[in-house]
């Protein structure tokens, strides 16, 4: 397996949500998909952000297909990651 430096996972955290949403510049695209393909950590991070996404789309086009709740417990995760020590 190959050792990946963790300053270059780093700086692919910083910008993978972009290049999987298909935004980032294309130079900057080319690294991190040449990152991925190395990373084991970045890739499965990289997967667990697609599928969140992709049940996230079918939760917004067939409401009844979501747990209740399910949205409400996404958005107080994502607060708590945007506001680290406040637990």
């Amino acid at each position: 397996m190959i050792r990946v430096p963790r300053l270059e996972c780093y700086h692919v955290a910083k910008v993978l949500q972009s290049y999987l949403d298909g935004e980032a510049e294309p130079a900057t695209s080319s690294v991190v998909a040449a990152h991925l393909e190395t990373c084991r950590r970045c890739g499965l991070e990289a997967q667990t952000y697609l599928a969140i996404k992709a049940a996230l789309a079918v939760g917004s086009q067939d409401p009844t297909s979501v747990e209740p709740d399910a949205v409400d417990r996404l958005k107080r995760f994502a607060e708590r990651l945007s506001s680290p020590g406040e637990d």
